[in-house]
């Protein structure tokens, strides 16, 4: 379980619904985003709490995003890849690398979004020993970790992970557009 109120003081921490959180998203972001960076969304669309990355990722490619974009609905980035994807991307030699996924945690943290300026390791709240990826981290708590994997299943709503999904997807939006001298805000309903 990821214990994300033990903040260090350069995270962000926002709930989704906060009617400014892709303007903080995109602020805090800003400062890190380079010409040469990749954006890694981690996750599956064969669960419904973990498909915020993919999601995200194809929300960024059908907004032509100008930077390189792995971890879409259609090609996924996750824990079956992700040795081999990360082994792809650190070939590259990006200068950053923007790295989203979903988490769990406690009722508290539902519906917060973590940007962080670390890495991620994938997988390590379920146990997984996955490769860390990463410069900057994007984190959307989905739900909460006390579930056992059918309730997962059943109570993530598919409505919630989509409105995450714009928010965040908004926030990188408008950052890079900041970066490209690009001042047209873009919104989510």
């Amino acid at each position: 379980m990821l214990k994300l109120l033990e903040k260090p003081k350069n995270d962000l921490q926002i709930h989704y619904k906060n009617r400014y959180a892709a303007f903080s998203i995109s602020h805090r972001l800003q400062t890190y985003l380079t010409d040469n960076m990749a954006i890694v969304c981690i996750g599956t669309d064969k669960c419904i709490f973990d498909c915020l990355g993919p999601l995200i990722g194809t929300m960024l490619t059908k907004n032509n995003i100008g930077v390189d974009v792995y971890g879409t609905l259609e090609n996924p980035v996750h824990g079956m890849n992700m040795v081999e994807q990360a082994r792809e991307i650190n070939r590259k030699n990006y200068k950053t690398i923007l790295v989203i996924d979903a988490c769990l945690s406690n009722r508290k943290e539902q519906g917060i979004i973590v940007v962080r300026e670390q890495p991620l390791t994938p997988g390590k709240g379920i146990g997984k020993s996955l490769p860390e990826i990463g410069d900057i981290s994007i984190i959307g708590v989905m739900d909460t970790s006390d579930k056992d994997f059918n309730d997962l299943i059943q109570d993530t709503r598919l409505s919630e992970v989509y409105e995450m999904a714009e928010v965040i997807t908004a926030g990188i939006l408008n950052a890079v557009n900041y970066r490209n001298n690009i001042f047209e805000e873009v919104a989510y309903d």
